[in-house]
């Protein structure tokens, strides 16, 4: 899979520097400006070892839950994105656009329980902040709507999972696990735009797939997940996603 996102941005840009050429209208940014988007995203991911980890912890307590639900599991993130539109090159009904993005992501859950005569609340959290950089290559279906046929980003994942046990709501201290080194993840996607005010704002919606994954997390102190008693994978994939953002665009 990473070849094929590698190809086709070296296609992408390829296309871009030909066309170019002979394009009969060339703009920069989103809508043939400069200029920046806002969206909001929920993507979904597989936690084996996370899942893992969290439930043997919960399972630890001589306890009797307060909020007694089935076992816990990390899944589907959402947050924040914000990013700029580098530019928009169209020739004819065709165009290439060029991202970057830094995008909020985290999922928490929590379980309270009763210890002797402690109400004990154990809170988890599970982030997946990451750096975006990209292209899309589309059409125009109709004045105000246009289709990105593909999309492919390459990602920077700055990837947490952390721990905090509260103990009749007095916190014992907060416990961090993190890769030993940076991930690199890809996107690959489709999606429509829609013009509200052609050349100035934009309503853009993708959807797609992650690809990455995480062998394992450590915290100096903690140790790792999952444990070196299991042969699973702290992240074991990136799935479905979906975006919508609110794109702005300024004359050059």
């Amino acid at each position: 899979m990473k070849s094929i996102v590698k190809k086709y941005l070296v296609v992408a840009l390829t296309v871009l520097s030909i066309s170019s050429v002979d394009a009969q209208t060339f703009g920069f940014g989103c809508l043939g400006l400069s200029g920046f988007h806002a969206g909001y995203s929920r993507q979904s991911f597989e936690f084996p070892g996370i899942n893992q980890y969290v439930n043997d912890q919960i399972n630890s307590f001589d306890h009797v839950p307060t909020n007694p639900a089935e076992p816990m599991k990390f899944q589907i993130l959402s947050g924040y994105r914000v990013g700029a539109n580098l530019f928009r090159a169209k020739f004819s009904s065709v165009f290439i656009t060029a991202k970057g993005y830094f995008q909020f992501l985290k999922q928490q859950q929590e379980i309270s329980t009763q210890v002797q005569n402690d109400v004990v609340r154990q809170s988890y959290k599970v982030s997946m902040n990451h750096w975006g950089v990209g292209l899309d290559f589309g059409t125009s279906l109709f004045s105000i709507l246009d289709w990105k046929i593909v999309e492919g980003h390459v990602l920077v994942f700055s990837s947490e999972f952390a721990q905090e046990i509260f103990i009749n709501e007095v916190s014992q201290g907060e416990i961090k696990f993190s890769p030993d080194k940076t991930q690199v993840g890809y996107f690959v996607g489709s999606g429509l735009i829609f013009h509200i005010i052609p050349d100035y704002i934009s309503a853009e919606g993708t959807v797609g797939y992650n690809f990455i994954q995480i062998d394992k997390m450590d915290n100096t102190s903690y140790g790792s997940i999952p444990t070196g008693t299991s042969n699973k994978k702290a992240l074991d994939k990136g799935t479905f996603s979906i975006t919508v953002q609110l794109n702005i665009g300024f004359p050059l």
